[in-house]
Parts: structure tokens; sequence; C-alpha cells
């Protein structure tokens, strides 16, 4: 075993159940992080996009009123 088991065994072993629990916890999703991804891989297009993501997207914004907001005037110069 690594040092890393034992020094975890130790610290849960002085801990109250409470803390000793939300401590495992926490180890566990660690674990589970470094865990190799089970996601099937997703299809690119040539431009490294998921196939299909600009079609799902389009015109979701159509029928929506947008006006952009007018330019704010220019920072006045300073004088020297």
């Amino acid at each position: 075993m690594s040092k890393v088991i034992f020094d975890l065994q130790a610290t849960l072993k002085g801990l109250d159940a409470d803390s000793a629990a939300k401590r495992e916890r926490l180890v566990r999703d660690a674990i589970d992080l470094a865990q190799p991804s089970k996601a099937k891989p997703v299809e690119l297009d040539a431009h490294g996009w998921p196939l299909g993501h600009f079609e799902k997207f389009a015109g979701c914004l159509a029928g929506e009123h947008w006006v952009p907001p007018d330019d704010p005037p220019p920072e006045p110069t300073p004088e020297w």
C-alpha cells in the first residue's frame, strides 16, 4: 500500500463519524474523477465542432426583436 492510503486511514481514525464520512466521500469522488471517461466519442466536423451543433441552434433566436445599442460617444481627447 502507498503512503497515501496509510495517511488517509490514520486521518479517518482521528475524525468523528460525520467528518470521516465527508472525507471518505471526497476521496471517492476524486477516485471517480480520475477514472477514464466512459462517454462515447463525439464525431467532429472538419473544423472540430460536434456534428450537428450549428444545426441544433440555428434559428433559436428567430422572431426575437433585437436592436443593437447606439455606439457610445467618443472619449474626449486630453488637452496638453
